[in-house]
């Protein structure tokens, strides 16, 4: 009798935990993969989420996707998702939760911060006084990009000095511009010109995120371009000499050769070289950027101008420009 009253109780305690069991869903520590595409979303950016698996079957589970405790997505097999990275500063949580065939609950979350990273260029190129247009690189030019990260941790805009960067040109990492706070990298042209490509990665230290820019800068040519000094107002930047230049109602001209681009901080630097020729014939005791044209008395015509300009201390930056200067009245300036 004994013996029957103890087995009847050992089926009822193997009943009741078989019960209990298949009612809790016991979180799993089975491995899965998060992937994001970008991997450093910018903001207001779509981001592509997928997971996948080796050790369980996630085609055939039940996968709900959240953002920010909503759900956005849910669905067998549904292995992906498209969400927006949001407004500068945005925090997203994204929470995926995996319900296996065989009952085991696999629960993921990762926080996502859009981050952008502004990448700005100058360089030591001449341009003019009030010239509006950016100082464009030319050949053998200093040139220095400037990172301006724009990194929030919790809400607040992490300083440009208290992050990592890496920097590389043309694929390869510039480990000594590299570095925490490191925001800017200044290299030169070399004489064989070619193409800057120019990457930064910025990481924050203390919240793993991270973001990138690039960009692209061609070396251009050195120009010239010529005004006319006017004795009563001065140079007059507002129009440009070309082509036939009239000399109208006066007998002479004061011609000015501006060089553009060029690497130096003054026209007036030793290092560039002013060679001025009429019709082909070499103009001696030039040298200056402004030169006078007189119309001799009873002549009418016209003579062709040119001019080459060169930097002695960087051999690819040269120019030359010309206009012909007309003597008669039948075009105007």
């Amino acid at each position: 009798m004994k013996n029957c009253a103890y087995i009847l109780l050992l089926m009822l305690i193997f009943a009741l935990s078989s019960t209990v069991s298949a009612q809790i869903e016991v979180p799993s520590t089975t491995d899965i993969n998060i992937e994001l595409i970008p991997s450093s979303p910018k903001p207001n950016e779509l981001v592509s989420a997928s997971i996948t698996s080796y050790s369980t079957d996630i085609n055939s589970a039940k996968i709900t996707w959240s953002v920010n405790g909503k759900t956005q997505k849910s669905g067998v097999g549904e292995k992906g998702f498209i969400f927006n990275s949001g407004d500068t500063g945005t925090t997203n949580i994204v929470y995926i939760s995996v319900k296996t065939k065989e009952g085991e609950l696999i629960e993921r979350s990762l926080t996502v911060s859009p981050v952008s990273v502004d990448l700005i260029w100058q360089n030591d190129s001449f341009v003019p006084p009030f010239y509006k247009g950016k100082a464009l690189y030319s050949h053998q030019n200093k040139i220095t990009f400037i990172a301006l990260p724009h990194i929030f941790d919790n809400g607040k805009e992490v300083s440009p000095k208290n992050l990592i960067y890496t920097w590389k040109k043309n694929g390869s990492v510039v480990d000594s511009a590299s570095g925490y706070g490191k925001n800017t990298y200044t290299t030169e042209g070399s004489v064989i010109s070619r193409t800057l490509n120019i990457e930064v990665n910025v990481t924050s230290p203390t919240t793993n995120a991270g973001g990138y820019a690039h960009t692209i800068v061609t070396p251009i040519e050195p120009s010239i371009v010529f005004y006319k000094k006017n004795p009563l107002y001065g140079i007059e930047f507002q129009t440009a000499l070309s082509g036939a230049v009239n000399i109208k109602n006066s007998n002479e001209i004061n011609i000015l050769a501006v060089p553009f681009f060029f690497g130096v901080t003054d026209k007036k630097s030793i290092d560039l070289t002013y060679i001025w020729s009429i019709n082909g014939s070499e103009i001696s005791n030039t040298g200056s950027s402004n030169q006078v044209f007189r119309k001799k008395e009873g002549t009418e015509g016209n003579s062709f101008i040119s001019l080459s300009i060169e930097n002695s201390n960087k051999i690819l930056q040269y120019a030359s420009a010309d206009f012909n200067l007309v003597f008669n009245n039948k075009s105007s300036l």
